[in-house]
């Protein structure tokens, strides 16, 4: 099959080189020195999956001319409509596209670009850093990736995405209902991204911490209330209720992990912080419902993030 990964950072790269390690011709789309190091000498990957060089990869800065079986963009949110665009290149009439990314509204999003035909939500709950260009490292994972239809029940397209990424190592399932699931790990970030990234501490301290998780319930019950403002079924109770199933089930695992929010202040770089915390804010206003926790963290958040990138 041919695959192209659409903005191989730290997750697409990982997609992209175990997928290749399985016979698949992959095409990673990424940065200059990071595609460069990959040209050069292979992509090496490390962590919980084990120790991998991937040789059999063409690493690119801008999307080729060619159709493709399978687009996957792992863009960062604010990115999502460019990317989108310019991957049409490699989306001919038998292309699935999937959307593996953090945050709300990007499956919406490309469908509106791609076509709702043609497009697949995603969501790879694993978490990966790049220490240095050509080289990712695996350092968590909560569960599964999930891989679902927008509104339908899992068709044997997406059964067989699912089983690729699982043959390639990377543990996945089927969502039976993709879009609550894309809620689910939202309400995941909106826990935790902010907060290890202004507190620069792993999702454990966080959780440890009773003034952090005092917070977190707060800006979890916003984020149940702007979901039910919107015709969003949960599939929960209440906040309660998740919040036993954060701090019981999902957490754990990441216990030493740190946000992806905190790699891209340190780094001077954008967050998603609107895509995340901040969707919460802007469907709030749209139903009239109040997130004052989100809200600050959000104006926080990228009151740092300003700061950070003045001192780069």
């Amino acid at each position: 099959m041919s695959i192209a990964i659409m903005g191989a950072g730290a997750i697409g790269s990982v997609i992209g080189g175990m997928l290749a390690r399985q016979g698949h011709g992959v095409t990673l789309v990424g940065r200059k020195s990071h595609m460069d190091a990959i040209s050069q000498s292979g992509l090496h990957i490390s962590g919980i999956w084990g120790r991998h060089t991937v040789l059999n990869l063409d690493a690119v800065t801008s999307p080729p001319h060619k159709y493709m079986d399978l687009v996957f963009l792992t863009v960062k949110s604010f990115d999502t409509a460019t990317s989108a665009r310019d991957a049409l290149s490699m989306v001919g009439p038998d292309t699935m596209v999937v959307s593996m990314q953090n945050g709300l509204g990007n499956v919406e999003t490309l469908a509106g670009i791609a076509g709702r035909d043609r497009t697949i939500g995603a969501m790879a709950i694993f978490g990966a850093i790049i220490p240095e260009p050509g080289r990712v490292e695996v350092t968590a994972i909560a569960s599964e990736t999930l891989v679902g239809e927008m509104d339908q029940p899992p068709t044997p397209r997406v059964e067989a995405i699912a089983r690729m990424l699982d043959d390639a190592g990377i543990p996945t399932k089927t969502s039976a209902n993709t879009m609550r699931d894309i809620w689910h790990k939202a309400l995941y970030s909106i826990a935790l991204n902010p907060l290890s990234a202004l507190l620069e501490v792993p999702y454990g301290d966080i959780a440890d911490n009773p003034d952090t998780r005092w917070l977190i319930e707060k800006m979890i019950s916003e984020a149940f209330q702007v979901a039910g403002a919107c015709g969003v079924d949960l599939g929960l109770e209440s906040p309660e209720e998740y919040l036993k199933i954060l701090w019981d089930q999902k957490l754990p695992p990441t216990r030493e992990h740190r946000s992806s929010m905190l790699q891209d202040i340190l780094r001077g770089k954008r967050t998603e912080i609107d895509f995340i915390n901040g969707a919460v804010v802007r469907l709030g206003e749209e139903y009239g419902i109040e997130t004052p926790n989100n809200t600050a963290l959000v104006r926080i958040v990228k009151a740092k993030e300003g700061l950070k990138a003045g001192k780069n």
